[in-house]
């Protein structure tokens, strides 16, 4: 009888050896899968975003509050700028890194209000008329990024080189006396970097939730006719928080 015990244990553990031998080469398979499974497809990427941009160029508020002293306003300073972007990203296959491009926009205005005169010939006022001034500053950056998803997360961090073209815009409209506009374009160079957080909605389609900062300082502004503005720079430093769409395949 105590034989039979014995040999009945002896199987018994080597079934349960041979099942736990399973098991461990199951978990094994499981974590290669899911180490495979880290490196997000896909392999191209496409997608759009706004947000605000946070910085202070000091060149512009100066301008801003300069213009409030000579009509009488009371505009504010430049502090949070919507920004609008455009992205394309490539991964090679079975890598985390990837390389993206992107252009941006970004724009902001202030107007003033005057009142105009209107004189005769001997100089007295015949009528008064309201004016508007208005000031609008576009940048246009454009960036060449590289980057690598956080291991066992779809999020994203990249750092790249920018580029970005400005005007600065200023018109008058005088109402029925007409209006009259000068353009001063710019250009300059810097750096960025992002963190952007994948989360998947159906199929290839995903909602990005993103933060960077951008290094960027502006100078270098023309007119028309070539003529420079001298001493004018301005520095499109900052925090950016955007929210978008992508799509993958």
């Amino acid at each position: 009888m105590k034989k039979y015990i014995v040999i009945m244990m002896a199987a018994l553990s080597v079934g349960y050896g041979q099942q736990q031998e399973q098991d461990t080469l199951f978990i094994r398979k499981a974590e290669v899968d899911t180490l495979f499974l880290t490196v997000p497809v896909p392999v191209f990427s496409m997608g759009v975003s706004g947000g605000a941009t946070f910085l202070n160029p000091e060149s512009i508020n100066d301008q801003i509050e300069f213009n409030n002293s000579v009509f009488n306003e009371s505009q504010s300073a430049v502090h949070t700028v919507a920004q609008w972007t455009a992205w394309l990203s490539f991964r090679p296959k079975n890598m985390p890194t990837f390389f993206s491009v992107r252009g941006e926009y970004i724009s902001v205005a202030r107007t003033f209000s005057y009142i105009g005169t209107v004189t005769d010939a001997a100089g007295s006022m015949v009528r008064t008329f309201r004016s508007t001034f208005t000031s609008r500053y576009s940048v246009y950056p454009f960036s060449v990024n590289s980057g690598s998803y956080i291991p066992k997360t779809t999020l994203k961090a990249e750092i790249g080189f920018v580029y970005a073209y400005a005007t600065l815009d200023n018109s008058t409209n005088m109402n029925s006396y007409g209006s009259s506009s000068n353009s001063y374009d710019g250009e300059g160079y810097g750096f960025r970097m992002d963190l952007q957080q994948i989360v998947p909605l159906s199929g290839a389609f995903s909602m990005t939730l993103e933060i960077g900062y951008r290094y960027l300082v502006l100078d270098d502004f023309r007119d028309t006719r070539g003529r420079r503005l001298n001493d004018f720079s301005v520095s499109y430093s900052g925090v950016s928080v955007q929210a978008g769409l992508s799509y993958g395949f």
